[in-house]
Formats: structure tokens, sequence, C-alpha cells
């Protein structure tokens, strides 16, 4: 595990809290980690897999506000 260096932000899912922090890697390549962590739980990535996955989720998030305006008639 690599050392924190700043944490970015914390999410919310239900009632779980969850820091997102950025940190140095754990190998001599450069690249840094990003955690998705609590007490309980530790999900780790290189921050090019997050920026996909953060990527992907704003698009699908984006995505299904388009169709629900459509489907529903609302105003954007």
């Amino acid at each position: 595990m690599g050392e924190k260096i700043k944490v970015l932000t914390q999410i919310k899912l239900g009632e779980t809290v969850l820091d997102v922090e950025l940190n140095h890697g754990t190998d001599s390549s450069g690249y840094r980690e990003i955690h998705i962590q609590n007490q309980k739980l530790r999900l780790a990535m290189p921050e090019t897999e997050f920026l996909q996955l953060a990527t992907s989720v704003l698009l699908a998030k984006r995505q299904l506000e388009l169709l629900k305006n459509k489907r529903y008639g609302g105003q954007e």
C-alpha cells in the first residue's frame, strides 16, 4: 500500500461513508493509486483505471438523465 498524498473527497453510499484517497504507488513506475476505503473496505486501483471508472459512471448518469427527460417529458 502506497503512502497517502491526500483525501480527494468522501462519498456516501446508503449509510456508508467512503474516503477517496490519492496515494503514491507501491512500485517504482511512478504511477499513483486511488484508494476508496473506510474501516471495513479498501478498493485500490491505478489512477488511470479510476479515471476510466469515474468517466464511465458520469457518462451513465448523463445518459440516464437524458433517457428520463425523453421518457417523461421533463425539462433539462
